[in-house]
């Protein structure tokens, strides 16, 4: 602070004789239990823990809200929409919400799903397929929620006995991607080059490009690093 003191920050765990704790009752009350559930996945590496933030329960509950209101807006559509941004970011968290239901990292898993709701609330329209895909990933994660989407959908039997869905790595890839190019390690370009270009072109791309030129013209390249889909660093 200005006047020199200091702020501390205490930590302690949830106990009844600190008179700390947070009772899970009143939680489902106010936000739902599926808020609640989310919340507790989201914040961290189960292995971890994390400090309770009551704010983020009601992250979480504003999140399910999203989810809803893709269905509640009419948005759905019986056509395909090929090669959408939408479609990427639903192959990406099928992918990731698999991966994490065998190693347990439910956070990024929901961050994934996050991603996906926000793309679907930009979106004018949300094949009813791809949405229905999304609600089968979340039920892991928020089951009363998500059994009710599926009825709404139109699905008579239970949400659990459906199969999970497959993700296309087709659908994951960009066809270019943006790349940073450093001349000793500080920024002088970027260069959009396709998503499976050999390191050796994206060399020769960064090179060429002008703002490049001028600082490694007449100079020894000592090293060329490679940071593959991310960055090159001419090192002179």
């Amino acid at each position: 602070l200005e006047d020199g003191r200091a702020i501390v920050a205490q930590r302690e765990k949830m106990s009844k004789s600190k008179y700390n704790v947070v009772n899970p009752e009143d939680m489902c009350r106010e936000y739902g239990a599926d808020s609640l559930r989310l919340y507790e996945l989201f914040m961290g590496p189960l292995e971890d823990g994390g400090d309770w933030d009551t704010n983020g329960v009601a992250g979480c509950r504003r999140f399910l809200d999203r989810a809803w209101r893709v269905f509640e807006e009419g948005k759905l559509t019986d056509e395909e929409i090929d090669g959408s941004e939408l479609e990427r970011a639903l192959h990406i968290a099928i992918r990731n919400v698999t991966d994490a239901v065998d190693s347990k990292r439910f956070n990024t898993a929901i961050s994934d799903m996050m991603v996906f709701v926000n793309e679907a609330t930009r979106a004018a329209a949300v094949p009813r397929s791809w949405y229905a895909a999304f609600v089968t990933i979340l039920a892991p994660f928020a089951p009363h929620v998500a059994e009710e989407l599926w009825h709404v959908l139109g699905h008579q039997d239970s949400i659990t006995y459906t199969t999970w869905p497959t993700f296309d790595e087709s659908k994951i890839r960009t066809e270019t991607i943006e790349i940073a190019v450093q001349v000793n390690g500080k920024l002088r370009a970027t260069l959009n080059v396709d998503a499976d270009a050999a390191a050796e072109d994206v060399v020769a791309a960064a090179k060429a490009q002008p703002n490049v030129q001028k600082f490694i013209d007449g100079k020894a390249i000592r090293k060329e690093i490679v940071v593959p889909s991310r960055l090159v660093n001419l090192v002179v």
